[in-house]
């Protein structure tokens, strides 16, 4: 097998415009075929840097910021799922890009299952990374919740990343992705102090009321070949999806072991690696 040589030219960020607002992107500047990357909720591009970084070894890799998030334009509304499915419309078409591999999480990623049900020409493949496979009136209330609290500052970056590097949940991320979360997923507010990259607005009640939704219909018409990943400490939510995979022939999945749900943060080099497989029709285990 050839050795891949590191992309040696670093990301470059860039920005697609119309007439009202702006979206950012990370080019990797890999080559071969284009990998898409989406964020979730209260993410940016740049928690994919560590997956993005092998991934670009072989792979023309592209990272999305969703609207209200990074450095794509804050809109004050519009963060229904059809919204963000429209926003990964918009910037496929703009960036003419077709049989793509794309690979999103969360909420990106039930954004991006929505999208490709009814445009399965653009995809050859698709990577969903724990999207929620019921979204009621109960989940909607406790992610709009988190909206309500006041906005969570520091002083300084070295403080977050003290932070980060402590807490039961974050602690667990890859130490290079705490850095890229750190660098890059933050800016100093008008206070000076560190915030970070996302919208309250993404988050508002408004946007959450009667945006509902049950997942399973949307896997079932997805055509192009599929790979669920889940993170293994969350087995028991994604019963239904290790249900649909042993049903459709065209829908894997795969357990990331030792992980929560920000799977490709805590392990990035196991996630790239079953993209990387999955992408190459390779045979991927059930665990790993």
């Amino acid at each position: 097998m050839r050795e891949m040589k590191p992309n040696q030219r670093g990301p470059k960020s860039r920005f697609l415009d119309n007439n009202t607002n702006s979206t950012h992107y990370i080019d990797w500047q890999g080559e071969e075929q284009t990998t898409l990357l989406i964020h979730g909720d209260m993410r940016t591009s740049r928690s994919f840097d560590a997956v993005a970084k092998i991934l670009s070894k072989d792979s023309h890799v592209l990272a999305m910021d969703l609207l209200g998030h990074g450095d794509s334009t804050w809109i004050d509304s519009g963060y229904r799922f059809s919204d963000r499915s429209d926003d990964i419309e918009n910037f496929v078409t703009a960036t003419n890009l077709s049989k793509i591999h794309a690979v999103a999480h969360s909420t990106g990623a039930v954004a991006l299952a929505m999208y490709a049900a009814n445009n399965p020409g653009k995809f050859q493949k698709l990577v969903l990374l724990e999207p929620m496979m019921i979204v009621d009136e109960k989940f909607q209330r406790m992610v709009s919740d988190r909206g309500n609290r006041p906005r969570t500052t520091w002083k300084n970056h070295d403080e977050l990343k003290d932070l980060l590097s402590k807490h039961e949940v974050t602690s667990k991320w890859h130490p290079d992705v705490i850095d890229d979360v750190v660098n890059h997923e933050t800016f100093v507010n008008e206070h000076g102090r560190v915030d970070m990259k996302w919208s309250s607005s993404t988050l508002a009640w408004k946007e959450r009321e009667n945006d509902y939704l049950n997942l399973e219909p949307i896997l079932r018409s997805i055509s192009i070949p599929l790979l669920f990943v889940v993170g293994g400490s969350r087995t028991g939510e994604f019963e239904k999806a290790f249900q649909l995979g042993n049903i459709l022939q065209n829908m894997q999945t795969v357990i990331i072991s030792g992980t929560g749900h920000n799977m490709y943060m805590e392990r990035p080099e196991a996630v790239a690696d079953v993209i990387r497989k999955f992408r190459n029709s390779s045979p991927i285990p059930e665990k790993v």
